[in-house]
């Protein structure tokens, strides 16, 4: 008998410690669907509210086709340098390269939400279509995939 005690008090920390985590985080959710980016992630308003910030503080260093380059240090948001470098990563891991380096001089600060907004505006401009709610923080799970034609 006096052997079953410490088998007996471990099993009790497991279930103790499966208890508090649960208690802590809720209980085990299922991990949404990632889906792509031709699932209509964004909405055309989300975009094109965002069209004025990139136009004020993106378009200078970032055009949409490479031949839109004004100087060979601009990365296109279109055409295949784009899509060969963004394609199948995570839409969030973009809205936090924007949020925390962009722009790049330091000229302006981009919040979470307008890195968001952003983000379905590079969308939109290359051919993603738009669905019937905004891109969120949630949603941005989602991976980049080339536009359907």
């Amino acid at each position: 008998m006096v052997s079953r005690i410490p088998s007996l008090l471990g099993g009790s920390l497991v279930v103790w410690a499966v208890a508090l985590a649960v208690s802590v985080n809720g209980p085990a959710k299922a991990a949404p669907a990632q889906g792509t980016s031709n699932d209509g992630i964004y909405t055309k308003a989300q975009a094109d509210g965002a069209k004025k910030q990139f136009d004020k503080i993106c378009a200078d260093c970032h055009p949409f086709t490479v031949a839109a380059k004004k100087k060979p240090k601009d990365l296109p948001l279109g055409d295949e340098p784009f899509f060969e470098n963004w394609t199948g990563r995570p839409l969030a891991e973009m809205v936090t390269l924007i949020a925390l380096t962009m722009p790049n001089d330091g000229s302006a600060v981009v919040t979470e939400a307008e890195a968001l907004d952003l983000v379905a505006y590079i969308l939109q401009q290359n051919g993603s279509p738009a669905g019937s709610r905004p891109l969120t923080k949630e949603t941005a799970s989602a991976v980049l995939a080339r536009p359907k034609k």
